[in-house]
């Protein structure tokens, strides 16, 4: 698997990737508003499934007190960015862990990304959390140029220094940064490299997360999913985020179909409505780069109950 794994990395590291197997991009942290949506969930001591191909949403959760976490995701580069994310959080300083992840550093493009030295700095770590994620990593970093990967084999959707620390509980500040490489000293993540749409298991969790995912596929298809995450996977009492819209009004009524069909409200009230018992308006990232406070983002939640 970590073979067949690098050779994917060297093709879209190559751009001879196909257009269908531009998922592999990473992305480097959450686009979503974690943050602002986290604390609708019990998630102390409970179990988590979530998608997340930047892992923030398994970062965010274990700063919440989450200690029984599942990611799954199609990329199968995840699992080991996120092991590189931890251990970079348990090898770095606050500033030191920017310097090393981030595109950007208040607004201005961090030309220390990817640096070598404190890549080694962070190796003794990761080999020990995962040496698969340690020969991935070193295999990229000794064999490409930093800009070559920041550019090619992450994707470039991410925020600057102030977005981030808004919409990550861990990165709010150097206490908060430091709070997290405690909790992760003990703690260790499962990982699933599948499509969600093709999982099938009956592993029960407290909790769900699936991001943004309702824009991948129609409201059918989507529909589909719901049904058989509620049947299978999501245990009673437990809730579900469903959706995370981007500058969106649930009471919308504007019917647009060049839109992504999940951003066409009144189509996604009648498709999902037994699966949307609250939704919130939150904080969204236009909100925080604009310095407003529209709660212009949307998130859509379901809980299960007893029948």
């Amino acid at each position: 698997m970590l073979k067949t794994d690098i050779e994917k990395a060297n093709k879209v590291l190559n751009k001879k990737c196909l257009d269908q197997d531009l998922y592999m991009r990473i992305y480097s942290f959450s686009t979503e508003n974690i943050s602002g949506y986290i604390d609708f969930f019990d998630l102390k001591n409970k179990s988590l499934l979530t998608v997340g191909s930047s892992g923030d949403q398994v970062l965010n959760s274990y700063f919440n007190g989450c200690r029984d976490i599942t990611l799954i995701d199609i990329n199968p580069f995840s699992k080991y960015y996120i092991n590189l994310k931890i251990a970079g959080i348990l090898s770095l300083s606050y500033q030191e862990f920017q310097k090393f992840f981030y595109r950007l550093i208040n607004n201005y493009y961090n030309y220390g990304r990817y640096n070598m030295q404190l890549f080694k700095k962070i190796s003794s770590n990761l080999k020990t959390i995962d040496y698969a994620s340690f020969y991935f990593f070193q295999f990229i970093f000794n064999n490409y140029k930093r800009d070559k990967i920041s550019d090619y084999l992450m994707n470039d959707d991410e925020r600057n220094t102030k977005v981030l620390k808004k919409i990550n509980n861990y990165l709010k500040d150097e206490e908060s940064f430091n709070k997290l490489k405690t909790i992760l000293k003990d703690v260790c993540f499962k990982f699933i490299n599948e499509d969600i749409f093709k999982f099938q298991s009956n592993v029960k969790y407290d909790n769900i997360f699936l991001s943004n995912l309702c824009t991948t596929a129609n409201l059918y298809q989507f529909k589909d999913l719901l049904v058989k995450l509620n049947n299978n996977n999501l245990a009673v009492d437990g809730k579900m985020l469903i959706a995370y819209l981007w500058n969106t009004n649930f009471y919308s009524n504007e019917i647009n179909f060049d839109w992504i069909q999940a951003y066409v409200m009144p189509a996604t009230r009648y498709m999902l409505d037994s699966f949307i018992t609250e939704h919130h308006h939150i904080l969204g990232i236009n909100d925080i780069i604009c310095d407003k406070n529209y709660n212009s983002d949307l998130v859509m939640i379901y809980k299960k109950k007893k029948n």
